[in-house]
């Protein structure tokens, strides 16, 4: 049996943590230590984001609202406006967009090829505690 949260865990997640880096280093030029202290991970992940290594398995960029999102907690990381809980709230809802448009499925459909029909992720009542 497969869930959508082994699907984030394994592809969305790596990948929202890539797009925010990549934008804390590219539009505030900070270091990738730096990046790593707001983020709460290691420097070595943030190399390992930043060169394509980790993080690669979904493009994000094109999901509706997205790159507003990760506009908005980079600037809200550099300038000390967002802490680890909105941190946590903020990727949250970047999880809840991204399934919404159902780039999860994919991933689910390969583990349980019994979930062909499904659309649980991209119903409106299924929030997995965030409302967007």
């Amino acid at each position: 049996m497969s869930v959508p949260c082994e699907a984030v865990v394994k592809s969305v997640a790596p990948a929202l943590r890539a797009m925010l880096a990549k934008k804390l280093i590219d539009s505030y030029s900070l270091k990738q230590q730096e990046t790593a202290n707001l983020l709460g991970i290691t420097q070595a992940a943030i190399s390992k984001y930043v060169g394509r290594v980790r993080g690669k398995a979904l493009e994000l960029e094109s999901v509706p609202g997205i790159q507003a999102l990760t506009d908005k907690v980079a600037d809200g990381l550099v300038n000390g406006r967002i802490a680890r809980p909105q941190l946590v709230r903020a990727l949250c809802e970047a999880c809840t967009l991204v399934r919404r448009n159902g780039l999860v499925c994919s991933f689910c459909r390969r583990r349980d090829r019994s979930l062909k029909d499904c659309s649980i992720c991209r119903t409106s009542d299924f929030n997995c505690g965030f409302s967007v």
